[in-house]
């Protein structure tokens, strides 16, 4: 990494942040904070690489913003549908911003995930980019400034662990590629094993509705988030609606003795 923030400069930086501001799995948070800490070795200017890292994240997060405009709901399914539960990520993710609105942005950075569903969401909510822009700078700045405070305040640290690891020359890079191959392979596992599951508990709409034309007595519980519920228009009569976020509250609501069917979209 040292090699090459060297021999690239500014230009690589700039690149990295914007490529994980679109969503690619590229760690820029460690990339600004070893930039900081070896600003002297590097040449960098910091104010330099503060002024980047805000120009790159807040473009990724602008494109984001816009497709989260114009192709709505579409934009966050996808986005979310790395996670083990498509349909959970989707309502978390909505509940979560109707809950603290704009401030999301304030902090979506710092959390894995909601940093690159949160900008398309707050297109799909139709507002405006100036009010968008304003709060996506403040919690792009509180991150990357973090990141600066950090790499200048473990500086000896960092300058340890990169001499760590060029000791050991391509052996580090080879341990590395290995424990993030064993990563996602442990994921992969994860998600194949939930699907599993779930394939043997899921009833299909088309039994849904060949089973409530027959008169049985079921009990549907609308899972949707407040905001999917409100915006999506279609519900099925007599179900019974529970938002994620208050099922540990509201689950009592659930007639018991009855088959149950818990459907979200």
């Amino acid at each position: 990494m040292v090699q090459v923030l060297r021999h690239y400069g500014y230009p690589f930086f700039f690149l990295v942040v914007l490529a994980e501001s679109l969503g690619l799995p590229v760690p820029s948070f460690p990339l600004i904070l070893v930039g900081a800490a070896l600003a002297a070795d590097l040449h960098f200017r910091l104010v330099t690489v503060v002024v980047l890292g805000v120009l790159a994240a807040l473009s990724g997060d602008s494109v984001w913003y816009f497709l989260g405009k114009r192709g709505g709901r579409s934009v966050l399914r996808r986005l979310c549908s790395l996670s083990l539960n498509v349909d959970s990520c989707v309502s978390r993710t909505e509940d979560f911003f109707a809950r603290n609105g704009l401030k999301t942005l304030l902090f979506a950075k710092f959390v894995p995930g909601l940093s690159t569903v949160a900008s398309p969401l707050a297109g799909m909510l139709r507002t405006s980019y100036a009010r968008f822009a304003l709060f996506d700078l403040g919690g792009i700045s509180l991150w990357i400034v973090s990141a600066v405070v950090l790499g200048l305040g473990f500086r000896n640290e960092v300058e340890w662990l990169i001499g760590w690891l060029l000791a050991f020359g391509k052996t580090s890079g080879v341990i590395v590629v290995v424990l993030l191959a064993g990563w996602l392979l442990l994921k992969w596992i994860e998600r194949r094993r939930f699907f599993r599951t779930l394939e043997r508990s899921r009833i299909s709409p088309q039994d849904l509705q060949e089973r409530l034309a027959r008169g049985e007595d079921l009990v549907i519980v609308d899972l949707r988030s407040d905001f999917a519920y409100e915006e999506g228009g279609s519900r099925i009569p007599g179900a019974i609606h529970i938002p994620p976020r208050q099922f540990d509250l509201r689950h009592t609501e659930i007639p018991k003795g009855r088959p149950v069917v818990m459907y979200c979209t």
